[in-house]
């Protein structure tokens, strides 16, 4: 009897052991799987060619406002951003649990270091600082290509989705503005109009046309360019009050980088003039004063295409 209790005794300690064992197998194998996610990286396209980055970094670094823009719409966040010019739609970003780098050209390399970036954002106002970003994390060069904004934001998004494990929030995303953009484009396109984008920056004139910054009036969105010997140049080609009333545009769209710098004059004051007022844009309701935040500092974001698209919608009567 004394032995058969001393064989049951050893099977139940031998059954605990395999238990135990098991259970400790177990337990790292769950740590070795969260250790390789934890180290999972994606190799991706930006405008330097293909880059391997951490999927899910936790410390990111964000100088693309753009990147920005499409991260928050994610639900994604930064552990820092320049704060020097943020655009009214990302103003969440000035709270103090974000770190401040300062200006999106002159921003803090000390304080981007000392934040520990698991990877850093950028664009092409800080391409000369990607060699010396480099030395404290991967970098991802994006912003905006060929002064294209639609096309960079949805590439970029893609690319963020994948990174960020986002993808279906992405397609989502991009489904509805593009839904958004055609029926603009087909009241547009019905109505045969054409249209002036002009800057207005302290009383001087500046247009742009076709393959300008701001080309999407015309390829997206379906106006006909009012004058096609515009120069197409980033910082548009100076014009005149006179010059509008010759071209008699249908719309005229005003983007006021007054509003930006801080300049105090009333655009709209300065746009709606004797020469102005004869022009089918002013007779029709159809001068529209753009976003300038969205339009001229967003990038290529998905929140700044939601603003521009409304402003092209409220332009032609969808809403």
């Amino acid at each position: 009897m004394r032995k058969k209790i001393i064989a049951i005794l050893g099977m139940v300690m031998a059954l605990s052991v395999g238990v135990m064992g098991c259970t400790s197998n177990s337990a790292g194998t769950d740590s070795n799987v969260a250790a390789q996610e934890e180290n999972k990286t994606i190799v991706v396209t930006d405008q330097n060619g293909e880059v391997e980055v951490p999927v899910n970094p936790k410390n990111v670094v964000v100088l693309d406002y753009g990147s920005l823009d499409i991260m928050s719409k994610l639900g994604v966040e930064p552990v820092a951003l320049p704060k020097g010019s943020l655009p009214e739609y990302l103003s969440q970003y000035k709270d103090e649990k974000y770190i401040d780098l300062g200006g999106v050209k002159e921003f803090d390399l000390e304080k981007i270091n000392a934040a520990e970036p698991d990877l850093i954002i950028i664009e092409g106002r800080q391409e000369s600082y990607y060699e010396d970003l480099k030395k404290i994390a991967p970098v991802l060069y994006l912003g905006t290509v060929n002064n294209d904004i639609f096309a960079s934001a949805e590439n970029n998004a893609k690319i963020l989705g994948q990174i960020f494990e986002k993808e279906d929030s992405v397609t989502s995303e991009l489904e509805s503005l593009n839904k958004r953009v055609e029926a603009v484009k087909a009241k547009v396109e019905e109505n045969n109009s054409t249209a002036l984008i002009a800057m207005f920056n302290e009383g001087s004139l500046s247009a742009y046309g076709v393959g300008s910054r701001y080309d999407m009036v015309y390829s997206k969105f379906g106006f006909k360019v009012v004058d096609e010997s515009i120069e197409s140049s980033n910082h548009g080609q100076g014009i005149s009050f006179e010059y509008i009333k010759e071209k008699n545009p249908d719309y005229l769209f005003v983007l006021d980088r007054g509003a930006i710098t801080g300049a105090q004059a009333s655009v709209k004051e300065a746009m709606e003039n004797e020469l102005v007022k004869t022009t089918k844009a002013y007779e029709d309701g159809h001068i529209v004063y753009v976003d300038p935040q969205a339009w001229y500092v967003g990038g290529s974001g998905l929140m700044a295409i939601d603003v521009i698209i409304s402003d092209m919608e409220t332009a032609v009567g969808i809403k």
